[in-house]
């Protein structure tokens, strides 16, 4: 279904989703032998802020380990799951993947807390890319910003091309590579859109996720 995308993984963005809107907790990646996990340090002063768990409070900002941390495996199902080919089967990647960032980002995206893991790509998203997504939905500079939490002055220096964006990019790449995760988000974001508008994007994302699914594109 999208194997080749899942390829290009890198890391792991993590949210907390609350009920109105989402937090950007922050990055996990491998460097080397290493897993670092770094906090948001906005999401350090946040006032809903939790940790990803008790053995990664909220009082430091940088994690290193050889070993996955335990919030993040806890959420990996065992492959001794009957379900466990189903799952991977779902998400279209090989029931032996054994790239954590990808199984992380895929059969272990949602789980039992609210935390929900997007895949972070390789820098293959553009501004053009950036500038034809922020179209395709129809949506202004400024509406765009609100929808995806990011700054209208931000946006419109990456589709200018004075500024790399590179952050920008990455989360970006993410809501125009998964129509259900963008859906989630105008959702979350639904003040932020006139109701035609947001209804006229909902059918647009729901379409789109549909011919994904019986693959269609």
């Amino acid at each position: 279904m999208r194997p080749k995308q899942y390829g290009k993984i890198i890391g792991v963005q993590v949210y907390l989703e609350l009920k109105k809107s989402r937090l950007f907790v922050g990055v996990l990646k491998k460097v080397g032998e290493k897993f670092i996990f770094c906090y948001e340090q906005k999401y350090l002063r946040e006032r809903n802020a939790i940790p990803l768990g008790p053995e990664m409070p909220l009082t430091r900002l940088k994690y290193e380990s050889e070993r996955l941390f335990v919030p993040f495996t806890d959420r990996i199902p065992t492959r001794e799951n009957p379900a466990y080919p189903d799952y991977c089967r779902t998400m279209g990647i090989d029931v032996n993947e054994d790239d954590p960032m990808v199984v992380l980002s895929t059969i272990a995206r949602r789980g039992p807390s609210s935390f929900i893991f997007e895949p972070i790509y390789k820098d293959t998203f553009t501004a053009e890319d950036l500038l034809a997504f922020r179209h395709s939905l129809k949506l202004s500079v400024k509406e765009f910003a609100e929808v995806f939490d990011f700054s209208s002055a931000a946006i419109t220096r990456v589709e200018r091309k004075q500024s790399s964006g590179r952050e920008i990019l990455k989360r970006a790449e993410i809501y125009a590579h998964y129509p259900e995760v963008t859906l989630d988000q105008i959702r979350y974001r639904s003040w932020s859109l006139h109701s035609t508008k947001q209804m006229h994007i909902e059918s647009l994302l729901k379409n789109m996720i549909q011919k994904e699914e019986t693959g269609a594109f």
